[in-house]
């Protein structure tokens, strides 16, 4: 039977020809030698050519030197062979874990080091739609009001309110019933009570501006749903996360101080309005991170908000609430609210109400009110005065 070479006689005739002059192995027969296969084992395998090898004279005289260099060749072989391996071998690709909530980490990540602008005044408008199912079709009745808020407090203060909400059909498909229904120019709105009800008019945009200018020494920014600011105390938020947290601590007192009553965990959630205030975009970047780490907070996804713009929408998970279409016989339906955000800056586009189950003329998942920023909110200059289209009110 024949059996595989003796490695350590190998090793003896691999020796350098220093010590041992005529021998004629090379290297590559030794490694060949060294995996040769017994008959039974090469029988199972394809063959493969072998080379003729010829034997070192048996006569010839061993160094003793030979035992020293037997221990180096086998490191140096089993390095070489490592050494290969581990250059085939390609490296596993290291994969950073994905954090909950990461399109708004990205998002802040993306806006923060945007230009910060600025202007003479903030304007904000403001647009309030809410879902009217009337004649087998629905409406989404629309109201208007805008703020020009001076950045300095010696300036003028101008607010534009219309007074008469409109109505228009929600979808293409609810426009082609409105008109198969002889396209009347009026509706009835809601009864929330056992008084009469007012017609709602058909038209594009609301009517009836009325506007004020009035001089507010004190500068106070009329959204107080997180605190009471001045254009001061708003350009003052931190942009770090964990400064930031301590002043809405402080904004937490301030609420509180009105009669309300909720943890500060709870509280949190609101400060998602600070996203529609003018800050700069570090505020807004360091807002959202605090946003972002809420264990009530979950990204739903890339929707289309109420005025047809792409944005992201969250689920802040606070209580949805109804939506009341009568109290004698008491009428509702329960809705949930979604924030969505502006992925190019992280201001907010619009909050949204969605009804959570199919009833009272509404489908399930179906837009039943919103409140949205006009694409012309932002920093600009003076307002003109008076505004065109408006009239002086009290």
């Amino acid at each position: 039977m024949s059996r595989k070479p003796d490695p350590m006689h190998l090793l003896a005739m691999a020796r350098p020809a220093s010590l041992d002059r005529g021998s004629r192995i090379s290297a590559d027969d030794m490694l060949f030698m060294a995996t040769a296969e017994a008959p039974g084992e090469s029988s199972r395998r394809p063959s493969r050519p072998r080379r003729t090898l010829l034997a070192a004279p048996a006569s010839r005289p061993r160094s003793r030197l030979w035992v020293l260099w037997a221990p180096l060749s086998t490191a140096a072989i089993v390095a070489l062979v490592f050494a290969l391996v581990t250059n085939l071998a390609s490296a596993p690709a290291v994969l950073s874990p994905t954090r909950t909530n990461q399109e708004l980490f990205d998002l802040a990540d993306r806006i923060e080091k945007l230009p910060t602008e600025s202007g003479a005044y903030w304007r904000e408008v403001s647009l309030d739609g809410n879902h009217l199912s009337s004649g087998g079709y629905t409406l989404m009745v629309v109201g208007r009001h805008e703020t020009w808020q001076p950045r300095d407090p010696k300036d003028l203060g101008l607010t534009q309110v219309w007074r008469q909400v409109s109505a228009r059909p929600a979808t293409a498909e609810d426009e082609r019933a409105w008109r198969a229904a002889g396209a009347p120019a009026r509706v009835k709105g809601h009864c929330e009570n056992s008084g009469p009800c007012d017609s709602i008019p058909i038209a594009d945009e609301p009517k009836d501006c009325r506007y004020t200018l009035r001089l507010d020494p004190t500068g106070t920014y009329p959204d107080a749903t997180v605190s009471n600011f001045t254009m001061a105390d708003l350009a003052a938020i931190p942009t770090d996360p964990a400064e930031l947290m301590k002043q809405l601590r402080a904004y937490h007192e301030i609420w509180n101080g009105r009669g309300f009553t909720q943890p500060f965990e709870k509280f949190l959630p609101t400060t998602v309005n600070l996203l529609g205030m003018p800050l700069s975009p570090a505020q807004r970047a360091a807002i959202i991170r605090v946003l972002a780490g809420l264990p009530t907070t979950k990204v739903v996804g890339t929707v289309t908000d109420p005025l047809g713009r792409k944005g992201i929408s969250i689920d802040l998970g606070g209580e949805g609430g109804s939506l009341v279409y009568s109290n004698k016989p008491r009428k509702d339906l329960p809705v949930y609210h979604r924030q969505i955000l502006d992925p190019g800056t992280g201001e907010t586009l619009s909050s949204v109400s969605y009804a959570a189950r199919t009833a009272l003329g509404a489908t399930k998942g179906e837009v039943m009110g919103y409140q949205a920023r006009g694409p012309e909110s932002g920093w600009t200059g003076r307002p003109a005065s008076p505004p065109k289209g408006c009239k002086k009110g009290k």
